[in-house]
């Protein structure tokens, strides 16, 4: 399999990040919440929504293909 470099640009960044907040996902949701305040653009948050019935598995029901 051939090398990405833009995969392999993000593979590095997101070890750069673990690395420096010391493996904490805590610390690292609170950074990057931090980051987005201070970035100056407007975050919306939705709501979740549900999805219509015919989309929705019935218990027992596996993802496999038909």
């Amino acid at each position: 399999m051939k090398n990405d470099p833009i995969v392999d640009e993000v593979r590095n960044n997101g070890l750069a990040l673990v690395a420096r907040y010391g493996n904490s996902m805590e610390a690292i949701c609170k950074a990057l919440k931090e980051i987005e305040r201070s970035s100056g653009r407007m975050v919306v948050n939705r709501p979740p929504r549900r999805l219509p019935t015919q989309f929705q598995k019935s218990e027992g029901e596996s993802c496999q293909a038909r």
